[in-house]
């Protein structure tokens, strides 16, 4: 069977991609895949031997208004484009991951019809998802959404890579603190200046690996009380190994970071991105909360607020419970689960 991914721009939406892929090709399926020239997609892709397409698509949400004209032309020019990249490929079924490349491929999956399967990672179902919904054969949730699920939606999960399984028993509390901080890939200015100063009045033994984001690393280890051990990078290669190395982890509230969060046995405090579209990073921190997997903190929050749920979690030993909590969802299924739906509709 011939599948066609469509997954471009934040890891959010390459990564369970990629994993879906990976399950595609060891059950010995051909895969293509259509990205954005530019995107980081590209040389992920290109590194597992499938052939890479590219279309001119941008997001258009939250924009100004020559963007959205010029995202309206592209779109009607990727659409035409997608059209013939399916049919020269023989494509049997198209599996959109969200995001605004998922748009064009979604309705030119129609209108070739071909199968149309989406996923959703977020609680909240994204823009391109919610248009292609009515055509689509199933939607994949990462997480329940916070709206009435329809007949072909599955929850099935956020897919993550088993290799960062982990088996390994609660860790020993004889040493000091291990805090994983982190504002995702591409940074967050917020948890660089606040963090720091909140971690730096607990006043105990704390070891700190702090992700600062591509070019904003700069001043941030001057932030943190010299009497703490910190080690600030633009970018951890594995993040997996630094969550499994933490007692628990401070970072966004994007789906796929706390997909593996939870699944590594690891807590979290969330600070939901405010200006996320529709407020799904919000959306998405409240199921965890409500799994006892996390605290949540707004950027409307006080610094003494967010000190004294950092004095609970530590001082009441939270970060404990949630190693020993369990997600509702195995992440670490999700691409199996996914490929059994797909090729149980197409027999």
């Amino acid at each position: 069977m011939k599948f066609l991914i469509a997954a471009a721009g934040t890891g959010g939406h390459v990564f369970p991609a990629l994993e879906f892929t990976s399950e595609c090709l060891e059950q010995n399926h051909e895969v293509v895949w259509i990205g954005t020239k530019n995107g980081i997609e590209k040389d992920k892709v290109l590194a597992k031997q499938v052939l890479f397409f590219t279309l001119p698509m941008s997001g258009f949400r939250g924009k100004g208004l020559i963007t959205k004209l010029v995202s309206v032309l592209g779109l009607a020019v990727s659409i035409f484009k997608a059209i013939i990249f399916i049919l020269q490929n023989k494509v049997n079924c198209v599996v959109c991951f969200g995001g605004y490349i998922s748009l064009p491929v979604g309705l030119a999956a129609i209108i070739c019809r071909k199968q149309l399967i989406l996923h959703e990672q977020n609680a909240v179902i994204g823009t391109s998802n919610k248009l292609l919904t009515n055509f689509a054969n199933i939607v994949f949730l990462g997480m329940p959404l916070t709206t009435s699920h329809k007949k072909n939606m599955q929850v099935v999960g956020n897919p993550i890579s088993k290799k960062i399984k982990n088996d390994e028993p609660t860790q020993s509390l004889d040493r000091a603190l291990r805090v994983y901080v982190t504002g995702g890939s591409l940074g967050s200015e917020f948890i660089n200046k606040n963090i720091p100063p909140a971690l730096s009045s607990l006043k105990i033994p704390i070891i700190i690996r702090h992700q600062s984001g591509e070019n904003k690393s700069n001043g941030i280890k001057s932030l943190y009380s010299s009497d703490i051990s910190v080690d600030v990078q633009e970018f951890y290669d594995a993040p997996s190994e630094n969550i499994l190395w933490s007692d628990f982890v401070i970072c966004r509230a994007g789906a796929l970071t706390l997909s593996e969060v939870t699944s590594l046995k690891r807590g979290c405090i969330m600070i939901p991105l405010p200006l996320a579209i529709d407020n799904h990073q919000l959306e998405n921190a409240k199921q965890i909360e409500n799994l006892n997997l996390g605290l949540i903190f707004e950027e409307s929050e006080s610094l003494s607020s967010l000190i004294e749920k950092l004095q609970t979690i530590i001082g009441q030993k939270k970060f404990i419970v949630w190693q020993n909590a369990q997600d509702s969802i195995d992440h670490f299924q999700a691409a199996e689960r996914m490929l059994s739906s797909v090729l149980a509709i197409t027999k």
